[in-house]
């Protein structure tokens, strides 16, 4: 399975080529620009993997690989990860990524999509696990930088504070290692963690290169990470401080500058997001629950959401999910509903003032 590394502008989705210094279709600067693989599609739709997941359409690539839309044979929806083939070079690191993954099936969390299921075939060594019906943060963020406009004080509280959340859950059992803004789901009451432990569980040194191929997750990838370490929770917390810098600043590496400081928030968030970005990895564990306490202070505990407070959004996507569902689905299997509770349909970018 080969794979070809080429550009794409994250403004507008563009092919950007490898040495532009901006997208030629919108003019998005190069810090705006991801470097990803994208490798010939091993899987089709109708095709059943380990007897029970069967695929329905491609639906994303993102930095961890090309996701599926899918279906167990419970008829709830699921998502197909292939894991970019670059995190492995010898068979040795694939057994060591299963075996890892395999530890982390049977522990479901709140607001966490574990796995289901890990394995390899046709080449591609693929991870399965609960789909999130909602839309990345990284679209969401996507769509508010075309329209002009950026989150609201409340809808940016409410983030952080989902994703803190849902973080410490997380650390009971892994660490995330891959948290940006594209793993992170928004539905339309809370915030989801998509891949979790994937990155934690590849090769360090290989996940290093990976990362260094994307201008867009430097600020998140902690610096010991960047040096070949392994993910940590530590590591996942100066990824908690970036996105902070860039739901708050526009750009994820501000937090790391001298002299930073958000008055539009209140100089109380400044110190711990300041201090979950230093390059001492014992200074971000205390500064997790002080961010949470800062946050609760900032917004009042009444008011501040638990979830991000955006548009509503129409169920188009889980109406297309589950017809698209029903064309490979088994007749005599009847349509479940299991996968109910998350059924939320993406953000539609927000609209211009005026006419």
């Amino acid at each position: 399975m080969g794979a070809a590394v080429h550009n794409r502008c994250q403004s507008c989705d563009a092919s950007v080529e490898l040495d532009a210094t901006s997208c030629a279709v919108c003019g998005a600067a190069q810090d705006a620009v991801v470097t990803l693989a994208r490798p010939a599609a091993p899987f089709a739709s109708g095709d059943v993997l380990a007897g029970r997941f069967t695929i329905v359409e491609s639906d994303s690539v993102g930095p961890l690989g090309t996701v599926y839309r899918g279906r167990d044979d419970d008829g709830s929806a699921v998502s197909i990860r292939v894991v970019p083939e670059a995190l492995f070079s010898q068979q040795s690191e694939v057994d060591s990524f299963l075996t890892a993954v395999d530890a982390l099936v049977g522990r479901p969390l709140l607001r966490v999509t574990m796995p289901l299921c890990a394995d390899s075939a046709n080449g591609a060594v693929w991870v399965a696990a609960p789909w999130a019906f909602g839309t990345s943060l990284r679209d969401v963020l996507r769509a508010y930088r075309a329209a002009e406009r950026r989150l609201e004080r409340d809808q940016i509280l409410g983030v952080l504070q989902g994703v803190a959340t849902a973080l410490r859950e997380l650390h009971t059992v892994t660490a995330h290692g891959a948290l940006l803004p594209d793993n992170i789901v928004v539905t339309a009451d809370s915030i989801v963690l998509a891949a979790p432990g994937l990155a934690a569980c590849a090769s360090p040194s290989r996940l290093a290169s990976w990362f260094a191929q994307s201008a867009q997750a430097h600020a998140y990838v902690a610096p010991e990470v960047r040096a070949g370490g392994r993910c940590n929770a530590s590591a996942d917390l100066h990824a908690l401080g970036a996105l902070a810098s860039e739901l708050i600043t526009g750009d994820a590496a501000r937090a790391s500058e001298p002299g930073f400081s958000i008055p539009e928030l209140g100089h109380d968030l400044a110190e711990p997001i300041r201090a979950l970005v230093s390059t001492h990895p014992a200074r971000r564990t205390s500064a997790l629950p002080l961010l949470l306490e800062r946050l609760a202070r900032v917004a009042g505990t009444a008011s501040l959401p638990s979830y991000a407070v955006l548009p509503r959004p129409a169920a188009v996507s889980e109406a297309r999910t589950r017809r698209l569902a029903a064309i490979v689905r088994d007749p005599r299997v009847p349509l479940q509903r299991s996968d109910a509770p998350m059924a939320i349909a993406p953000i539609r970018a927000p609209r211009r003032d005026g006419p």
